[in-house]
């Protein structure tokens, strides 16, 4: 692998994409402060929200599974992410629905959005424009645009980052400011390790064992949403299938399914278990037990959160998991950037 073979390979140069993953993060910042007067009748409402629906799909839908597992520690309120046509019947004018798509074409979100409004809830649209946009105009909802010009899945950093403090505005939490620098800073050094061709850089390293075979991915339930986008970032860029599941819940049914693998060279699968300093104590030692129990049967990658708060330590997992998926695909020859049969899918559907 080298910079040649990623010139032929990486046609629309994800790899420049992945190197300015921090400006993304200061971009939406930026923007997001020019806009978050859009917010003010949101942040008079909020001693009113009883509960919060996040609408999307994709690296939107990810996104809040992120911010649910982070707010909801701080909030003390039900947080749900919402990918369906239909969102939950509890939804009323005490909640707070916020639809996210970054095409804002979504139809999925565009259905579940305009039954939130159907419910009388308070919503924010978060889109780069499109009908979501046209929608929230059109009804006086509350809005933040979010920069557009990439695949949905690229602009994690921007998603992530605008719902973030979106949050913080909304429910007068501390600044997100400090902990976006840090996170920033800790991205920029990631980023010199990471973007290196060189075979020292662990993710090439890594991506030479695991692009030949589908990948499973344990994690916390802390962790999961991790793995989902891991789950996500393999297939999609890799083209290779990738599975995620939680523990210690596989280790109540899935767990027996390896009493039909006898040896790593015949398993048909790769693992990768993606840990946290801040795992339940048991969850810890169920990680070390399955490790025990299954050695032998498969390769297994083990990979640990880096970093200070939890929200710094899931763009740590992100931003790793995203060069290691980027590597993967050029490891198997493959440009990671064209998703061809979700645009058949979207062309059919539409026919």
């Amino acid at each position: 692998m080298n910079q040649e073979s990623l010139r032929v390979i990486d046609k629309s140069n994800y790899y420049d994409v992945l190197c300015h993953f921090d400006q993304h993060i200061t971009d939406a910042l930026d923007r997001f402060d020019g806009q978050k007067s859009n917010l003010s009748g949101l942040s008079k409402s909020r001693a009113g929200f009883r509960n919060i629906l996040i609408c999307g799909m994709g690296g939107s839908a990810i996104a809040g599974d992120f911010i649910k597992n982070v707010w909801t520690e701080v909030l003390g309120l039900p947080i749900q992410v919402c990918r369906d046509y239909h969102i939950p019947r509890w939804v009323n004018k005490e909640s707070l629905v916020i639809a996210c798509s970054y095409s804002g074409n979504t139809e999925e979100t565009i259905a579940a959005l305009h039954e939130a409004m159907e419910a009388q809830a308070q919503i924010l649209t978060i889109a780069t424009g499109g009908k979501v946009q046209s929608i929230a105009t059109q009804h006086g909802l509350s809005h933040i645009t979010i920069q557009g010009g990439l695949q949905p899945r690229q602009a994690i950093g921007y998603a992530l980052t605008t719902l973030h403090a979106v949050f913080s505005e909304i429910f007068k939490s501390a600044s997100v400011r400090e902990e976006m620098s840090h996170i920033v800073f800790q991205m920029k050094h990631l980023a010199t390790i990471l973007k290196t061709i060189h075979d020292n850089n662990p993710y090439i390293h890594d991506s030479k064992i695991l692009h030949d075979k589908p990948v499973i991915i344990y994690a916390s339930e802390r962790m999961f949403p991790a793995a989902l986008r891991l789950k996500g970032q393999i297939t999609e860029n890799a083209k290779l299938l990738a599975f995620g599941y939680a523990v210690p819940e596989m280790n109540h049914n899935e767990i027996v399914g390896w009493e039909s693998v006898h040896e790593a060279h015949h398993a048909p699968c790769h693992v990768i278990l993606l840990r946290d300093r801040e795992d339940h104590p048991q969850v810890q030692k169920r990680f070390e037990i399955l490790m025990r129990l299954l050695k032998g049967k498969a390769h297994w990658t083990e990979y640990t959160s880096d970093g200070g708060t939890l929200m710094e330590r899931y763009y740590n997992l992100i931003y790793r998991g995203d060069w290691l998926s980027y590597y993967m695909a050029i490891a198997r020859n493959t440009d990671p950037t064209p998703v061809d049969i979700i645009t058949r899918l979207k062309n059919e559907l539409a026919s």
